[in-house]
């Protein structure tokens, strides 16, 4: 078949089963490497300034954390568009190896006290640091599909859950080796990790099983077939919002607990831990409900709903009752968590029946284009959120920051029920269009 799935060839179930174990370690591994910085690295660059307090020093800092991920809102497209001609394999240890060098990078610039020259340097590491991992996720997500191309959400939940726990472990890591050894050691331990599984992907991973056959190239990078659905830019939007979640919490989350709570530091980065683990064991768990009996866009509506909820309760909104209840705060991460794990996970396998219900015979054939539209869009929510929660708060302050955000998502929700419904009633007298 001019369209078979890429990885479909590679024999045995227990390979495969090492393969994708092997893929998801990476994603592990690079989303931990990256999240290293998250505790220490903002109180750092700010030593670096001449005005520490401003708010223009504070956005500058919000640009650091956010510059990589809206740089691979660019990136994932055209590494998508690529992947079937470099192969899978040879875009995940490129990829895998310029994220490691990026990690090395960054172990320097402590030594820079010029702000202007830090600023530069950070932003321009950053920028590669994005290229390099939207390359990551788009020949991961690929290889993972290619080799569960009957289990694409299952697949898809469980890459996306060994990410969201790197992303939980990473910080945790990252504090304790800066509090332990202080600046470089962090991205010291991180870069060599990183390269280490680099070097196990290129003995594991197939050379010959990773290009998709001439004919099929043609299909694999068809994102204006995609964008043509409506339900597409719906799933594509409600992932956005989603993706926001963590990293508008990243930079604040813990500042304000000792804020308005007076706890430590500490009990920030544990409630993003157990974000994080809550986010990973939930992925999975929703990947399988989708391939056997949850319906995807189901699956997108109920995270919209727990989205809402969790942000008016993190806070607690204005119009709650005040209330500094730790307990609530780490709930409302949990209901968070569970938001986004839904929405996320079903953004792929919705976008996959929308093109089965509008006659592509083979969707798996569009895995790369749907990678690359997944990740941009996880990049762009998860790219402004550290700029809206470095400047948003610092002018609404937290409580009303996070309630506006579950009023903006509450508006996407009702403006979604209503398109769908339209859609819904207009494809009664015609072939569906969803």
């Amino acid at each position: 078949s001019p369209t078979k799935p890429e990885h479909s060839t590679v024999s045995g179930k227990a390979y495969r089963v090492v393969i994708f174990l092997c893929t998801a370690l990476n994603a592990t591994i690079v989303a931990a490497a990256i999240s290293l910085m998250m505790p220490f690295f903002a109180k750092v660059a700010l030593q670096k300034s001449p005005n520490a307090d401003g708010l223009a020093a504070h956005a500058a800092v919000g640009c650091i954390f956010s510059i990589a991920t809206l740089v691979e809102f660019i990136a994932a497209p055209i590494a998508a568009k690529e992947l079937p001609k470099a192969g899978s394999k040879l875009m995940l240890i490129l990829s895998a190896t310029t994220i490691s060098a990026a990690l090395l990078l960054f172990s320097f610039l402590d030594k820079i006290d010029n702000w202007p020259a830090f600023l530069a340097l950070c932003l321009s590491i950053r920028c590669v640091q994005g290229i390099a991992t939207g390359a990551n996720f788009v020949s991961s997500y690929s290889i993972a599909i290619g080799i569960m191309p009957n289990d694409s959400g299952a697949a898809t939940g469980a890459l996306r859950a060994f990410n969201g726990v790197g992303y939980a472990v990473g910080p945790a890591l990252g504090g304790f080796l800066y509090d332990m050894s202080g600046y470089p050691l962090p991205f010291y331990i991180g870069s060599g990790v990183l390269l280490s599984n680099t070097m196990l992907l290129a003995v594991v991973l197939p050379s010959q099983e990773t290009r998709l056959s001439a004919s099929a190239l043609a299909t694999d990078v068809s994102f204006s077939s995609i964008l043509q659905l409506p339900w597409a830019w719906f799933t594509l939007i409600s992932c956005l919002l989603a993706s926001m979640v963590m990293g508008f919490l990243e930079p604040i989350y813990s500042i304000y607990l000792q804020d308005f709570y007076g706890y430590p530091i500490s009990y920030g980065g544990l409630g993003i831990f157990v974000w994080g683990i809550v986010f990973g064991i939930s992925c999975p768990v929703v990947g399988y409900c989708i391939d056997r009996w949850l319906s995807p866009r189901l699956a997108v509506f109920a995270g919209l709903g727990m989205t809402i909820v969790g942000w008016e309760l993190i806070g607690p909104a204005p119009f709650l009752p005040s209330s500094k209840s730790l307990g609530l705060s780490y709930f409302a991460m949990i209901v968070l968590a569970l938001g986004c794990a839904l929405s996320i996970t079903g953004t792929s396998p919705a976008i996959f029946q929308c093109l089965e219900e509008n006659g592509f015979k083979d969707p798996i054939a569009f895995r790369a284009a749907i990678a690359g539209l997944f990740q941009a869009s996880m990049s762009v929510g998860y790219g402004t959120g550290p700029i809206l929660g470095s400047t948003v708060t610092a002018v609404l302050g937290f409580r009303t920051a996070t309630s506006l955000l579950g009023a903006v998502t509450l508006g996407w929700t009702i403006l979604l029920a209503i398109c769908c419904l339209l859609l819904c009633l207009s494809s009664r007298s015609r072939k569906p269009q969803l």
